[in-house]
């Protein structure tokens, strides 16, 4: 029963790591078409998901 609950855990940790490199990618791609910096934005985005994806949709296509 141990190691049902352990491997669990594992998956949960798995699945956050996952959906946390998606929303990584996704902030990145998003924020080099409004020509913002790609690596910043897909730090943000595996620290912060959500909130990250949010505020790169909203800020506006950075003029050169």
């Amino acid at each position: 029963m141990l190691l049902a609950a352990d491997g669990a855990v594992v998956f949960g940790y798995l699945f956050g790591l996952v959906v946390a490199i998606i929303f990584a990618a996704i902030c990145s791609r998003i924020a080099t078409g409004k020509g913002r910096g790609p690596i910043l934005w897909a730090v943000l985005g595996f620290i912060f998901p959500l909130l990250a994806l949010i505020v790169i949709l909203i800020l506006p296509r950075k003029v050169h």
